[in-house]
């Protein structure tokens, strides 16, 4: 009974499988997932379509797909860059299956209205692997951001500012409350980042260390030189922080 079972379900996946769409690979929270040949053949050789790359600007500038525009995906309401046909191909892409902005872009334009929305979950890492071409419209300086632990900035917290960049959904693991914080999400960093002072060292903070190179590489750009990175990103500072508060707590159970 079990082996009968078993053959059934083998049979209803493979059958499955060979009736998706060309090009298509699965889908995940409904939405359909492109391939990589795929996607070529419909940028260059298909009908017309909009390739939109759901990371900031800034990023969008230093590496994207041929042929893409910039939609960040906290800026997908109202973007002047998404097809008046509601019903065009429109596929958005990221940094590969670990990022997840290409499907919260995805879900917000599903949300508008249009109807003809995909994910290139592979992303620009496999686009690039394959030798498809890109575009850099930007070219920031190549330098190595270094980077402190979270204790070295927790010693120096009089002399420095936080720059927070991570989106609002990254800050649900917890916020930065320690010293001076200057919250600028990557993705409004181009237009904002004028508030920034250039006579105090910055601390860039990210989610995880990821994107501390790139908003490091736009700022010196700018003009800023005293930059560093939190090794381990916003998770290793909150992780830091609690910790010595349950030792606070431990050590002083009486003032709280």
């Amino acid at each position: 009974m079990k082996k009968i079972k078993f053959i059934t379900a083998l049979f209803v996946s493979l059958t499955c499988s060979v009736c998706l769409p060309p090009g298509l690979l699965f889908a995940i929270d409904d939405i359909p997932i492109i391939g990589t040949e795929a996607l070529e053949h419909e940028l260059y050789g298909g009908a017309p379509m909009v390739l939109a790359n759901a990371l900031s600007s800034i990023e969008f500038k230093d590496l994207t797909i041929k042929g893409s525009v910039s939609i960040p995906s906290s800026k997908v309401a109202g973007n002047p860059l998404l097809p008046e046909d509601k019903g065009m191909l429109l596929v958005f892409f990221c940094k590969g299956p670990v990022c997840v902005k290409s499907f919260k872009a995805a879900k917000e334009a599903i949300a508008l209205g249009y109807t003809n929305v995909k994910v290139y979950k592979a992303g620009l890492p496999d686009w690039i692997r394959k030798r498809f071409p890109v575009t850099r419209t930007v070219e920031y300086p190549k330098v190595d951001i270094p980077k402190m632990y979270p204790q070295e900035v927790y010693e120096k917290l009089d002399e420095v500012v936080m720059l927070d960049i991570r989106g609002a959904e990254s800050k649900r693991i917890g916020e930065i409350k320690h010293g001076i914080v200057i919250n600028i999400p990557l993705d409004d960093l181009e237009e904002k980042y004028t508030a920034l002072s250039k006579n105090k060292t910055i601390v860039i903070v990210d989610l995880a260390g990821k994107q501390e190179d790139i908003c490091g590489r736009f700022l010196v750009q700018k003009g800023y030189t005293q930059l560093v990175g939190i090794e381990g990103g916003a998770r290793a500072w909150i992780k830091m922080i609690r910790r010595m508060e349950r030792k606070e707590l431990q050590n002083n159970p009486e003032t709280h």
